[in-house]
């Protein structure tokens, strides 16, 4: 969580590096949309041994063949491989965004950081103890709708 007023990539290094301790190295792709698409970045990346599916965007024009790149349409362009991989990106897409419109994320009344990840963190329990639930009362068409719940 950073304030709204900093670019987000400013904080892709500290992230990178709490990813890899948290997972004691084991990263093997990165995948993130063009707007972390930097030299310094992909270069952490790839000394780490970690594949970067980053689209590069219409300012980049690297000389490399068969890259990644995503057109205003969101298309996605290049090798097949890493098309595919970036796709999956889209659901935890969905997930912060059921996050923000069913439980109020993008209205919060929590200050701090703390207190902001606490909120988050909650929220992401409920989610998923929605899901437990809808899959208990074999109702799994629910399992990603509190508000379709509907007990």
């Amino acid at each position: 969580m950073a304030p709204a007023n900093e670019n987000e990539k400013k904080h892709a290094d500290k992230l990178l590096d709490k990813a890899l301790v948290a997972t004691k190295g084991q990263v093997k792709t990165l995948v993130a949309d063009s707007q972390y698409s930097s030299r310094r970045l992909r270069k952490k990346i790839s000394a780490h041994g970690i594949e970067a599916v980053i689209p590069y965007p219409a300012n980049q024009r690297p000389k490399e063949k068969g890259l990644l790149r995503v057109d205003k349409h969101f298309r996605t362009h290049g090798p097949a491989r890493k098309r595919r991989i970036y796709r999956r990106r889209t659901s935890i897409e969905r997930m912060i965004s059921r996050l923000r419109e069913q439980l109020d994320l993008n209205r919060h009344r929590v200050r701090g950081l703390r207190n902001m990840a606490v909120h988050v963190l909650l929220c992401v329990i409920t989610m998923l103890l929605i899901a437990v639930a809808a899959l208990r009362l074999k109702k799994p068409g629910k399992a990603r709708s509190i508000t379709l719940l509907g007990w």
